[in-house]
């Protein structure tokens, strides 16, 4: 059973921190899809919630009273009870979400990106949630941002490619696109070009719409602008705009619907069973192909029936032993004239069942669309919290919801109210389906955590934005105790150091994780901003060490005097930020990375303002400070300023993992340059200097691939090339 409840006291500090535009609800599910809502009113609240509802697929669409022109976070909680701080643990669902008007909604499908994973609300026990206005777009306009096709009424079949144009006088402009409130992945593809000062991006998406159930679905597309990107320390402020598009009202119409899988990558050598569900809008003789990279078939299965459940023990065909890698499943499907029954086959066979036992407690009453109206009571609220009061000044201990009917196949259907899109009840779509499809999944995004075990990857960054939009003030460069300060890049003589907020951190990590997950890698951590401590990058026990692959997202600068403290050569610095003002300065000489486990740490990317500078790494080299061990096969980073760009890392992954067609996949080192030259040419970026990546370590290990590597021998290398502007 789930329990759900809301309730908010904000905390003196978060008050302060977010303008005390702050809320939360609580969600209830008794048996399989039922929830309860109710509001929470504080003498802090100004952000109502004014609906929740759970999809067929038992996901969580919030909608809340909203300003235009604000960006909101969406946060949850397992529990609402309080930490050692004494504060409540909250734990990110999105950030940056721009508001569609007076009132917004999103779709709570879990965070699979963050670890540990945040699951698909149907898996959890509780879910608490609160929404935090970040506040108005600083630019003074908005980008624009439209989806061009398919358009409004388009019966969607199969594979659909969804093209959406954005458009800004900003230097940066990026889209995303949203099925019924869910985040898709990135765009397959991205065009840009600048026009008379105007910045266009055009972004195709890929969906397979046999991944969600038939009937009435909405798509939307988000665009986000900034006047420059940013890294540079001592940087000019940025300023942001977010925008939505109009909402496209769609309709699925396939012969295969929400085909599913227990795992998006899936492991044969671990013991794993990899689930395949679909369910067919009418009686069908199917056949699953599971297939390999290559789209060689492995594995086959077939049945009968409306629905279909396979339990893949990951051995092939002839019970052959498959190793771990990328595989997709291809599933086919032919109407057979019976009459639709229950069915499935496979080496699971279908499953059924009429509606949960429910608490005796809540009553049920049909609705007028073919469910059922639940009144729940709501649990005791914790001390010095209370639901609120209901219009007639009563306590509220009780909430309803009306849940769709669920009888044979579940459709939702869409209802529109003052230009919502709420995806509960039941299909009212007569359209046929098609006598036969194939398709082939997955291509959303997971609706389980990935277990992949090729490798293990490990994150950690900080956006600098814990003391608001001025960042980090520092007034004390690296202090070495024999000689004092060390002198800094070109700081004022001042000596104050600003190190402004870099907020695209957050996505970067976020697109890098997702993007190296379709591959097969595990994050072992992603580690955020108080999260992240001196400790966590320097000495042999530095929890990078323990993974494969690292990414480290910092600000940087160089030193321009003897450091004492490391045989007097000149050498690099990076702050670690603290709420509260300041932040620790920590010299590359006192990192070590590289492991000797099997997940031992091989490859390390610093992606700060002169991580790799060349000078002062033949300064360190010289005087024998290095930041790597034996084991550390090399270091990828920048020989001069570089800007935070959510598309580098991203890019880097998928050329690393897959390349970049025709082509197949990159060296490393080769990636890391293609994805700098790529991604800052589709960015109108206002930078007269030059962006140069660069490349350092045991030059046995250059030509490393990720699957295909070798092992260090001890003769050291250095690389280096220009990014931007492309040579």
């Amino acid at each position: 059973m789930y329990a759900f409840q809301l309730l908010r006291e904000i905390p003196a500090k978060e008050r302060e921190k977010y303008k005390v535009k702050i809320n939360s609800i609580p969600y209830r599910f008794v048996g399989a899809a039922i929830c309860t809502l109710a509001f929470a009113t504080t003498a802090f609240s100004q952000l109502q919630f004014t609906a929740i509802s759970a999809t067929a697929e038992q996901a969580i669409q919030l909608t809340w009273a909203s300003i235009s022109n604000e960006t909101y976070e969406i946060d949850e909680a397992d529990t609402l009870e309080t930490n050692a701080q004494g504060t409540i643990t909250w734990n990110q669902l999105c950030t940056q979400y721009p508001s569609q008007g007076s009132n917004t909604f999103w779709l709570d499908t879990g965070n699979y990106v963050d670890v540990p994973a945040i699951v698909h609300p149907k898996y959890s026990t509780a879910r608490f949630y609160r929404v935090v206005d970040l506040g108005p777009d600083t630019t003074s306009d908005e980008p624009s941002v439209t989806i061009l096709s398919p358009t409004n009424g388009f019966v969607a079949s199969g594979n659909v490619t969804i093209t959406v144009s954005a458009s800004t006088d900003q230097a940066t402009l990026s889209t995303a696109l949203y099925v019924d409130g869910q985040e898709m992945n990135a765009a397959d593809t991205t065009t840009n070009n600048v026009q008379n000062g105007t910045n266009f991006v055009t972004d195709t998406y890929l969906i397979n719409t046999c991944e969600w159930f038939n009937g009435p679905h909405i798509l939307f597309a988000t665009a986000a602008c900034a006047s420059g990107l940013t890294g540079p320390v001592n940087g000019s402020p940025i300023y942001t705009g977010n925008t939505v598009s109009a909402f496209v009202p769609v309709t699925f119409n396939n012969l295969i619907t929400e085909l599913a899988f227990s795992q998006v990558f899936f492991d044969p050598t671990q013991g794993q069973t990899q689930q395949v569900t679909a369910v067919f809008a009418s009686n069908v003789n199917w056949t699953l192909a599971v297939q390999d990279i290559n789209t060689n078939t492995v594995y086959t299965n077939s049945g009968s029936g409306t629905s279909m459940l396979v339990n893949w023990d990951g051995n092939g065909n002839g019970e052959t032993t498959l190793p771990a890698g990328v595989y997709t499943y291809l599933v086919s499907a032919q109407t057979n004239g019976q009459s639709g029954s229950g069915g499935g086959g496979g080496s699971g066979g279908g499953s059924g069942g009429g509606p949960p036992e429910m608490d005796s407690s809540i009553s049920r009453t049909p609705s007028a669309s073919g469910g059922e109206v639940l009144e729940v009571p709501l649990p005791p609220a914790p001390p010095g919290m209370s639901y609120g009061v209901d219009k007639n000044g009563n306590e509220i201990t009780t909430t309803t919801i009306e849940i769709p009917a669920t009888s044979g196949t579940v459709n939702a259907s869409a209802t529109s109210s003052g230009g919502r899109f709420s995806p509960d009840g039941v299909s009212g779509d007569d359209s046929p389906a098609p006598g036969e499809q194939s398709t082939r999944g997955p291509v959303r995004p997971p609706t389980a955590p990935v277990r992949g075990t090729v490798g293990t990857i490990g994150v950690a960054y900080q956006t600098y934005t814990e003391n608001g939009p001025a960042g980090y003030l520092l007034n004390d460069p690296p202090n070495c105790l024999i000689e004092g300060p060390i002198v800094i890049q070109n700081f004022p003589t001042d000596r104050r150091v600003q190190f402004t907020p870099i907020p695209q951190h957050g996505p970067q990590a976020k697109n890098f994780v997702t993007a190296m997950k379709k591959g097969g890698w595990n994050a072992s951590f992603v580690t955020a901003d108080n999260q992240v401590q001196v400790s966590t990058i320097t000495g042999s026990a530095s929890p990078f060490n323990q993974v494969n692959l690292g990414m480290l997202l910092l600000h940087g600068c160089y030193g321009t005097s003897a450091d004492d403290c490391y045989n007097g050569c000149e050498q690099m610095y990076f702050p670690i930020g603290n709420v509260y003002g300041g932040a620790t300065w920590v010299p590359m000489g006192a990192m070590d990375f590289g492991g000797t486990a099997t997940n031992g740490l091989e490859w390390m990317l610093i992606d700060t303002c002169f991580s790799l500078y060349q000078h002062n790494w033949n300064s360190m080299q010289s005087a024998n400070v290095k930041p790597y061990n034996s084991n550390l096969h090399f270091l990828l980073g920048s020989d001069s300023e570089s800007f935070a760009n959510v598309e580098i890392e991203e890019l880097w992954a998928k050329y690393m993992l897959f390349g970049k067609p025709p082509g197949g996949p990159m060296t490393i080192q080769a990636a890391w340059y293609q994805a700098g030259q790529d991604a800052y040419q589709a960015t109108h970026l206002n930078y007269g200097g030059s962006v140069i990546y660069a490349t350092a370590g045991d030059a046995n290990c250059s030509g490393d691939y990720l699957l295909t590597n070798s092992p260090p021998t001890g003769t050291q290398f250095y690389d280096s090339k220009q990014v931007y502007p492309v040579p």
